[in-house]
């Protein structure tokens, strides 16, 4: 028997750990990269060592000829499925699949599924709700739109970029101006160009995440979670905690509908996706979104809270196509078997990160999960502004909910100084 293979583009944040959940099913894993360097931000996290091969494009490469670069590599080979393992490798993963005949998104939409403009124009084609918006790199043009939609606040943002990067909130001209003079003509986190900005109606209400997984234009919905933020100087807010829903509450009954008309419109029928849905007087809407697996989650503690994960699904759903199928539509809904909080760590003060001193009791915690994402040994802790800023992300499950506020007070109360041994940063800063 051949052995199985597959081909994963861009696997870092959580893509990182598919091969792992591959091999369990008996499936090689070749790397694709959609581009010549991988990301700054994800540089630290890559293991090459985890795959059967890894092919890399040459450098200043168009999108095009990336494709065929690729598909050049891979021809003759036995490949099973493609999937984007972040959110730089989603477009490439759909052309590649579509060219290879391959469970596949397509890419009439692929642009959709990155650029945010985009994605609320084919939302608004399909008769499913979006974000009024417009698109420039003239400040003087937004202020102007702000004002003829009779807005007191809008949002402005990059057109592509993740981890809350560059998000301002603008009541007036000068926010507006700083705005754009903050995201124009910068290269983003994921080595995008900002050429120009978006600005969108500002929609007040709660905010959710919600995920799938999609086979053959069936989507299921493997949970939804709320979250709280808070204000933070040098900042809009930040996300403080987020907590789990019981899929029988009504309002995951709404927003699992609305999404699941929202990827029917960006014509995701294969494969992870994560929303970011907000809801208001007027119902939900969505805010932002990835044809991938949730970024900087823990599959361990969403195991524990739920019995399986995002990506232990999504790696089910093409490891075994037709079992996967056949169970969820068995199963239904997803099954929350305990409360469960995802707490991000607030950071007000800056250091050199020299260890974890606070890490043992947190660990104590009576509903201590997983602690992820922590700032490494060496590297520097910086006020918190966004989430790439976050020093540091806990996890915190258990079936008694008093227990579980209880635990998420004491950890709250910790100042990162006694989480983390802190040294003066070089020039005494």
């Amino acid at each position: 028997m051949n052995e199985r293979k597959c081909v994963i583009v861009d696997a870092y944040s959580t893509g990182r750990f598919l091969p792992e959940e591959f091999r369990r099913y008996g499936i090689g894993t070749v790397h694709v990269m959609s581009a010549a360097q991988i990301p700054a931000i994800f540089q630290s996290h890559f293991d090459a060592d985890l795959y059967d091969e890894v092919i890399r494009p040459h450098e200043c490469m168009a999108h095009d000829e990336i494709v065929e670069f690729h598909l050049q590599a891979l021809r003759g080979r036995e490949l099973e499925f493609v999937i984007a393992g972040s959110e730089t490798g989603v477009e490439l993963a759909d052309s590649i699949s579509e060219r290879l005949g391959l469970p596949s998104n397509g890419t009439a939409l692929s642009a959709a599924r990155r650029d945010k403009s985009r994605m609320s124009e084919a939302l608004a084609a399909a008769g499913v709700r979006s974000i009024r918006q417009v698109v420039s790199d003239n400040a003087v043009e937004i202020a102007s739109w702000k004002r003829q939609e009779n807005f007191d606040e809008i949002v402005i943002k990059p057109l592509n970029s993740t981890g809350t990067e560059d998000v301002f909130f603008c009541s007036a001209d000068a926010d507006v101006e700083r705005a754009l003079a903050a995201i124009v003509g910068k290269t983003n986190r994921v080595g995008a160009f900002n050429e120009l900005a978006l600005a969108q109606e500002k929609i007040n209400g709660q905010q959710y995440t919600v995920n799938a997984v999609s086979i053959d234009g069936e989507a299921f919905i493997t949970e939804a979670w709320t979250y709280e933020t808070v204000p933070v100087e040098g900042a809009s807010s930040v996300c403080s905690r987020e907590w789990l829903l019981g899929s029988r509450e009504p309002i995951v009954l709404e927003l699992s509908d609305y999404l699941v008309r929202a990827l029917q419109a960006l014509q995701i029928v294969n494969g992870p996706a994560h929303a970011e849905i907000i809801v208001d007087d007027r119902g939900p809407v969505l805010v932002d979104f990835g044809a991938r697996l949730q970024g900087t989650m823990s599959a361990k503690a969403r195991t524990m809270a739920l019995g399986d994960n995002h990506m232990s699904l999504t790696a089910w759903r093409y490891a075994n196509p037709k079992e996967f199928g056949e169970c969820m539509r068995l199963r239904g809904a997803y099954k929350r078997q305990a409360h469960a909080l995802c707490v991000s760590l607030i950071s007000d003060m800056s250091g050199v990160v020299a260890g974890y001193s606070g890490l043992d009791a947190i660990r104590h915690l009576s509903s201590f999960a997983d602690a992820i994402a922590f700032v490494p040994i060496g590297q520097k802790l910086v006020p918190t502004i966004d989430l790439v800023s976050t020093p540091g992300i806990v996890y915190l499950v258990n079936n008694d909910l008093a227990q579980l506020e209880d635990d998420y007070r004491q950890l709250r109360a910790l100042r990162m100084n006694q989480v983390f041994d802190l040294m003066a940063q070089e020039g005494g800063e």
